[in-house]
């Protein structure tokens, strides 16, 4: 086992013993803290997972960002073989539903927007799940590197990751492919 996988294995041990009620009292100060960040405030695309298992909730974050009137996306697997994502808009949290892994995706249309780079990237914030994460915005996912190879095509996009203190620590190894987020939004920072 590497020491990616030794961390991502403790780091989901650890995150996975918070009770429902830490996760959700934890998971209301990060958004809050979100919600009123500049890059938050003044973007008028949100690109963000829909939260599951242990991790910080986003489900109220979405639900603002609606309310706020800005264009949300959600990501969608569209081929698994060769690990792509599309972000695709979404108009309410129902048109999310069960999809790969028991990730709620957005429903796929043939109407369906997807975000591509005739948006704003100046205007453009993604939320970007992971693991464990060091002060420098190295990270760990869940091992398929798909935001790695959607955030490559796209180096502009403003990125901001979401967890719990827990999930911190001192150093990730990086590899040449990995690309930092810039910034790390904790219950505690």
């Amino acid at each position: 086992m590497n020491s990616k996988d030794m961390i991502r294995k403790e780091i989901i041990a650890k995150r996975d013993s918070l009770t429902s009620q830490e996760i959700s009292d934890k998971s209301k100060v990060i958004a809050n803290k979100l919600i009123s960040a500049y890059e938050y405030k003044y973007a008028d695309n949100i690109l963000i997972y829909a939260s599951m298992r242990s991790e910080v909730i986003t489900d109220g974050i979405i639900a603002d960002a609606l309310k706020s009137g800005k264009n949300v996306f959600c990501p969608k697997c569209t081929d698994i073989e060769n690990g792509v994502m599309e972000f695709v808009r979404i108009d309410s949290p129902y048109d999310l539903k069960e999809g790969y892994y028991g990730i709620r995706e957005p429903l796929y249309h043939e109407n369906a927007e997807i975000f591509d780079k005739s948006k704003d990237m100046l205007k453009t914030l993604i939320v970007v799940p992971g693991v464990a994460f060091d002060r420098q915005g190295n990270r760990i996912g869940y091992k398929g590197g798909y935001y790695d190879r959607f955030l490559s095509k796209y180096p502009l996009i403003k990125t901001i990751a979401l967890a719990f203190e827990l999930q911190m620590v001192d150093r990730i190894p990086a590899d040449a492919h990995d690309i930092p987020v810039l910034q790390v939004i904790t219950e505690s920072n």
